[in-house]
């Protein structure tokens, strides 16, 4: 992580303030901003453009294009945050308002990014990675997409469809209910809603096709910004992009050996991965509903699971470590009571390693638990 500019704000607790405290705060934030100046955007003093992005995650992406040409920050660089529930604070306003580029997931999954920008000037840059998702082009002329709305470039089950016109710039987001429509086509496992195809999951950074469209649209918006450097921005993309279809590859590879394999999830987090392996996810569609919602299962749903794990049908347990609960720490002790490999797919970024690193890192995971197991193989 850089270090922030001095002119930033002490950093805050993710829960709101009230009272007086809230109050204070709001007070320091305007006298920071009154002290900084209007400003045009936040440049270093090196006369590096300033990115700030929503979580490590795509700092990690945005970092592999910038390379040491621009000074990379993110909001949330915690496993212990969870980006759907975060709060901003009055340094994370300055600090979006006062960036060259804003990067972040969108879909509803970092939801105080859209808000910040919504109640900014209008003029910050911004990309939107599930927007980016949804248009599906490639931006080499750095032209800024509205109202992408055409169908996702991969996809995974639960339908995060928010109808985000101009979303690239965090204005008008008109958030849908959450829309859980059942695709039977490839999968055979149809009865007690199993088999489900994600399409819309906002958790795009597991689907490497995604994060190749969003470092071509960095290196588009930082070569506007710094035009001088404008093809180092692009050939930085390109390798970046060269990277990521080794990880496409393998991905491939996997997927020709398990297609069909069946799998379970304790989050649905890593859908793009899955889906683009071909692999089946048989977790109860009414887990993930009330997981999704942030609710507890229902006792019929919990017990559902826990046959599945102990059926010894799926061949692998995918386990999101930052949304652990009680309940998926006894779920994730059964499969492996029942010698089912539990394969970690988080959130966050870990330090030592770049974008491409995880990302490549989680593939070989996945297929040396597959390899390690083939039960489920064929609906089994």
């Amino acid at each position: 992580m850089n270090t922030p500019r001095s002119c930033h704000l002490g950093r805050a607790g993710s829960h709101r303030a009230g009272g007086v405290t809230a109050l204070a705060g709001l007070t320091a934030a305007t006298l920071l901003l009154g002290a900084c100046g209007s400003g045009t955007g936040g440049t270093s003093e090196g006369g590096k453009p300033t990115v700030v992005t929503s979580t490590d995650m795509w700092a990690g992406v945005a970092k592999a294009v910038a390379g040491d040409e621009a000074e990379v920050e993110a909001i949330i660089d915690s496993d212990e945050t969870d980006p759907h529930s975060y709060e901003s604070t009055p340094r994370d306003a300055v600090r979006i308002d006062r960036a060259d580029l804003v990067v972040y997931n969108g879909g509803g999954y970092d939801a105080f990014v859209s808000q910040l920008l919504s109640d900014g000037d209008g003029t910050t840059n911004g990309v939107e990675a599930v927007s980016v998702a949804e248009s599906g082009e490639h931006s080499e002329s750095g032209q800024h997409s509205e109202n992408e709305s055409s169908s996702p470039t991969t996809g995974s089950t639960h339908q995060h469809a928010e109808s985000e016109q101009g979303h690239e710039h965090g204005h008008g987001h008109a958030e849908s209910e959450h829309q859980h429509t059942e695709s039977e086509q490839g999968h055979g496992h149809a009865e007690s809603g199993h088999g489900h195809q994600h399409s819309g999951n906002e958790h795009v950074w597991y689907d490497p096709g995604t994060a190749r469209l969003v470092a071509e649209r960095i290196a588009a918006r930082l070569g506007e910004l710094r035009p001088d450097r404008a093809e180092r921005f692009e050939r930085n993309a390109t390798e970046f992009g060269d990277r990521l279809d080794e990880i496409e590859r393998n991905i491939t590879e996997l997927r020709n050996e398990h297609h069909d394999t069946d799998v379970m999830t304790t989050a649905p987090v890593a859908d793009h991965l899955l889906e683009n392996a071909g692999l089946t996810d048989i977790t109860p569609d009414s887990f993930v509903r009330t997981v999704e919602a942030g609710n507890d299962p229902a006792a019929a749903t919990v017990a559902e699971m826990q046959e599945l794990v102990g059926s010894g049908r799926p061949a692998a347990l995918i386990h999101n470590p930052q949304t652990a609960s009680p309940l998926t720490e006894r779920i994730t002790e059964r499969a492996r009571n029942n010698d089912i490999p539990v394969v970690a797919m988080p959130e966050t970024l870990p330090d030592d390693r770049t974008y491409s690193e995880w990302l490549s890192g989680r593939v070989t995971a996945l297929d040396t638990a597959l390899d390690d197991n083939t039960a489920g193989t064929g609906g089994q």
